[in-house]
């Protein structure tokens, strides 16, 4: 009697549910196993400020998928807290740790799906636990910080790390009424954008009561007798705390697969190709642990976003089925919340479209989302990043209080397809005082773009 062929998958969140359920949806007769070392596998980490502030309210609703619920509606076997400790490429087996019952055990595959993550960004002096410092990445951690607030009152905190998280965090601990201080390495909030831009949110930051320390690194941490931090140490100042919160990025999480030998490129990523192959046949990969080709610069990237996990997930289940799907890229396509503005950023920003090697024309303009005089109406700020010479739109960042991100969505759909800015000025917008003015500021922002090109 022949023996079902076995598809394991390494790791939860977007990308192993996605991978183990799309596997067994095309090859119903696999043994498809999920192996995840915490007890969760399938969680919202963007939902976590919201959470914190009480908007999100059920704490169980985090939870996208339970074990339970994934093993019972997707008929998929799932093993939590469970630890993949090395993977042997010439026996097609892993040596895993069952964490529950502290034994080791071998699980052989047919077909393996690494889909690892990524593993937050930390500073050299946060080797050793401290009970103050938090990172915003797994959902215990998480659970853990919703609960340190609550105890312990925390009256001040310092954010390192001015990216999405960091002002998410910002705008969450506010809400708190937590007095915030964000340190950030560049002179604007997020990373490498334009100057219009950077000045508008910090603007946004400063109005909101945050203190925003520009163009700082931190030193150290200054730590009582029960290792918790009470001062910051940076290049521009020494600062206060009751509470960190470090957001400083990600990386790949791939030390498991780049001790097997699996090929990561210099981005720091698993290398695959469109249907998600790693240097061995037999190996796919997919999520925050592999680099991705960007649709605009044709070159590598490293997109850690939900989004492109699970298509890329999708493509590596189906294929490790016995399936043909194919994974062409993807771009940058992220919105926030900062206090009462809506922030999108799509595409390339000004100073990556340069490091690309993009000769570029930039507009900055700003136009009213609907018809002045409704009284949701409010100023959007839109830039624009176009490559001089074919003319094709490559970035776009829109900050407003009204009707910023449904435009960027906009926005991604064009620069994904390859649209150059005349296309932009030519679509075909909503007109309805609700809703849009007559000249919508996507088409404002083209049109005087295409005066410079």
């Amino acid at each position: 009697m022949n023996r079902k062929p076995r598809i394991l998958v390494i790791g939860g969140l977007a990308a192993g549910p996605s991978a183990a359920s799309k596997a067994k949806r095309i090859n119903k007769n696999a043994d498809v196993i999920l192996i995840e070392r915490t007890k969760y596998i399938s969680y919202g980490i963007c939902e976590i400020p919201y959470y914190l502030t009480g908007e999100y309210k059920d704490k169980n609703n985090l939870v996208v998928y339970s074990p339970d619920r994934l093993q019972k509606e997707k008929n998929v076997t799932v093993r939590t807290e469970t630890e993949v400790e090395s993977i042997d490429r010439k026996n097609k087996s892993l040596l895993i740790k069952d964490h529950k019952n502290g034994i080791h055990r071998k699980e052989e595959y047919d077909k393996l799906i690494i889909t690892t993550g990524s593993i937050p960004r930390s500073l050299p002096f946060m080797e050793r636990s401290m009970g103050n410092v938090f990172t915003i990445k797994e959902l215990s951690r998480a659970y853990e910080l919703h609960d340190y607030i609550k105890q312990h009152k925390p009256s001040n905190a310092v954010i390192i790390g001015g990216g999405y998280i960091g002002m998410e965090m910002a705008e969450a601990l506010k809400h708190l009424n937590i007095d915030v201080t964000l340190i950030h390495r560049r002179s604007y909030p997020l990373s490498k954008i334009d100057e219009n831009s950077g000045k508008l949110l910090l603007s946004v930051l400063q109005e909101n009561g945050v203190h925003f320390v520009p163009d700082s690194n931190v030193k150290s941490f200054g730590t009582d007798t029960n290792d918790n931090v009470k001062t910051v140490v940076t290049d521009n100042g020494v600062f206060d705390t009751a509470l960190v919160i470090v957001a400083i990025g990600v990386t790949p999480n791939v030390a498991v697969a780049r001790d097997a030998g699996i090929e990561t490129g210099h981005l720091g990523g698993i290398k695959t190709d469109e249907k998600q192959h790693t240097n061995d046949d037999d190996i796919f990969a997919a999520g925050d642990c592999c680099e991705v080709r960007n649709l605009i610069t044709r070159r590598p990237s490293y997109i850690p976003l939900a989004t492109v996990a699970s298509k890329m997930a999708w493509t590596a289940g189906e294929n490790a089925a016995g399936g043909s799907a194919v994974f062409k890229g993807a771009i940058r396509n992220i919105a926030l919340r900062v206090f009462n503005y809506e922030v999108s950023r799509v595409g390339l920003t000004i100073s990556e479209a340069e490091e690309a090697g993009f000769k570029i024309v930039a507009e900055t303009i700003e136009a009213p989302s609907r018809i002045i005089g409704m009284p949701e109406a409010a100023r959007v700020t839109v830039t624009y990043v176009a490559d001089k010479n074919s003319g094709r739109l490559i970035g776009a960042t829109l900050i407003g209080k009204d009707g910023a991100v449904h435009r960027g969505n906009v926005l991604a759909a064009m620069i994904q397809m390859g649209a150059t800015v005349k296309d932009v000025s030519n679509l075909d917008m909503m007109y309805a005082p609700p809703f849009s003015p007559l000249w919508d500021p996507v088409l404002v922002a083209a049109n005087q773009t295409l005066k410079k090109l």
